[in-house]
């Protein structure tokens, strides 16, 4: 039984199995000719009588006459037979192969599987031809003509120069790709900016841009995690509904840049100007992508653009904190564990200051006139207070002639503080210095003499429009720049003054 095979398989064996059986009748037919040689019989009765010496010479030679001409009968048969096998086979697969046998089909020829409606496009030469046409183009500083030292736009018809492989884009996408991060670049400046000015009570609270990922992601829980998801897959369908294809050929079926989204109707609008929108949108995206190259820069190396240094605000640093045991032997809540010790790299190259806006953690309305608060914030000591008018001031802790924390009693008389142990007293707007230990008598004196004349630091101070929050700005370098001497004198003597990291 051959259910097993398929009919390709069954075709196949039936013309194996019929090629055999030619092959053998052949083979049987040669073998039972060949052999009847053997037995053929003497000269017939008939033949006249000869004299025995002469009959026994003549049948000899009749016999061997007859052996030989049968040999020659069988093996012109035999021939034949094979020939004649031969050009029958021939004869069944050149049949085969003119009707198409199964086999043939199965083995050779190509079957389909579906049908893809696949619309064709062959490139074709025109990117320097349509950056005239587009909006931008006659506005430019080119006297009229696009501005593209580079020659961006030409790169593209030059592939049909070369081997007409498209290697380099149509200006068509790169119209699209310029208004696409244009617009993410103005979104992006807006939301730096106003996020660090102010945040929005009940969500997370990060004024940094650069660790709002890491804040969202491991420090505010659900309520960050689930808008990154939201916002991914927003920009899924966003990016799979308007995907510019063909753009790269330049045979886009929209302009670049045009998703039909005008929620407000701006464009029914009467008298609406479409191309100074257009100009306008590009203009800003332009700008907007400078401006968030330049706030990249600026966290890279501080101060190298003074209009962004230090506006953006930090979160005070965590302090550990634990409650003390109740008469009862009952303990509070654990200690906070402080972060642990890492690897700090020290050099000896000169520290520049890094201005930073840093949360202090307390809220404008806590503070009541002359009231003072202690904080450090990034390994600087300042006091945050008000003066005799309730309003707000940032300086020092440390008094400039020993060192005397401030906070440790000191007075506010209007708009001067005076240090609790020496009296000497500083304006708090300035921090110019008024009087240099006048207390105690002789003694105060003789203490200020010994010690140079200093005025006392004052900081710029804020408080944020929604929420109050009390930010200083301060010099995240400082504590660095403060011990770079130490370890200038400590790598100098080890030879290894060179400038680099250690």
């Amino acid at each position: 039984s051959f259910d097993f095979l398929n009919r390709t398989g069954r075709t196949q064996l039936y013309h194996i199995l019929q090629a055999m059986v030619s092959s053998l009748v052949v083979a049987v037919g040669s073998a039972l000719v060949v052999p009847a040689v053997g037995f053929v019989g003497p000269a017939s009765s008939h033949l006249p009588q000869q004299a025995p010496a002469l009959r026994a010479s003549g049948a000899a030679h009749d016999a061997g006459a007859a052996r030989s001409s049968l040999s020659s009968s069988a093996a012109a048969l035999c021939t034949g037979l094979a020939a004649a096998g031969v050009v029958t086979a021939s004869r069944r697969r050149s049949a085969r192969a003119a009707a198409g046998s199964d086999f043939t089909k199965g083995l050779y020829e190509p079957r389909t599987v579906f049908f893809a409606d696949v619309d064709i496009k062959f490139p074709l030469p025109g990117s320097e031809k349509m950056i005239n046409t587009m909006v931008g183009a006659d506005v430019e500083i080119g006297d009229g003509a696009p501005w593209d030292p580079l020659g961006f736009s030409k790169l593209y018809d030059r592939n049909f120069d070369f081997n007409n492989v498209m290697v380099y884009p149509h200006v068509q996408w790169l119209r699209e790709s310029e208004l696409k991060h244009g617009r993410v670049c103005m979104l992006a400046f807006v939301g730096m900016i106003v996020q660090s000015a102010c945040q929005i009570p009940g969500l997370p609270q990060e004024p940094n841009w650069s660790k709002t990922l890491e804040t969202m992601l491991f420090e505010s829980g659900q309520v960050g995690q689930l808008s990154l998801i939201q916002v991914a897959i927003f920009t899924m369908f966003a990016e799979g509904r308007f995907y510019p294809e063909d753009s790269w050929i330049g045979q886009m079926k929209r302009e670049p840049g045009d998703l039909g989204f005008d929620p407000l109707k701006w464009s029914k609008r009467p008298g609406f100007d479409l191309k100074k929108s257009q100009l306008s949108e590009l203009k800003n995206g332009r700008l907007a992508m400078i401006g968030v190259a330049s706030i990249f820069a600026n966290h890279a190396i501080p101060g190298s653009v003074p209009f962004l240094t230090g506006f953006y605000a930090t979160k005070p640093e965590k302090t550990a904190t634990s409650a003390s045991s109740t008469f009862c032997g009952k303990t509070g809540a654990p200690a906070v564990q402080s972060a642990s010790k890492t690897e700090r790299r020290y050099t000896t190259q000169v520290i520049l200051p890094a201005l930073q806006w840093i949360k202090t953690g307390l809220k404008l309305g806590e503070l009541q006139a002359t009231e003072l608060r202690a904080k450090n914030l990034a390994g600087v000591d300042v006091l945050v207070g008000k003066d005799g008018s309730g309003k707000l001031f940032c300086v020092a802790n440390l008094c400039p002639h020993i060192g005397t924390p401030m906070s440790e009693g000191a007075d506010v008389i209007g708009d001067v503080i005076v240090c609790p142990l020496h009296g000497s007293s500083f304006k708090v707007t300035t921090g110019e210095l008024i009087d240099w230990c006048p207390t105690p008598f002789i003694i105060g004196p003789l203490t200020g003499f010994v010690v140079e004349r200093k005025n006392l630091a004052v900081f710029e101070v804020r408080s944020s429009f929604f929420g109050g929050d009390i930010e200083v700005l301060v010099d995240t370098n400082a504590k660095k720049a403060y011990e770079a001497d130490y370890w200038k004198g400590l790598l100098d003597a080890q030879g290894k003054d060179d400038g680099t990291f250690y």
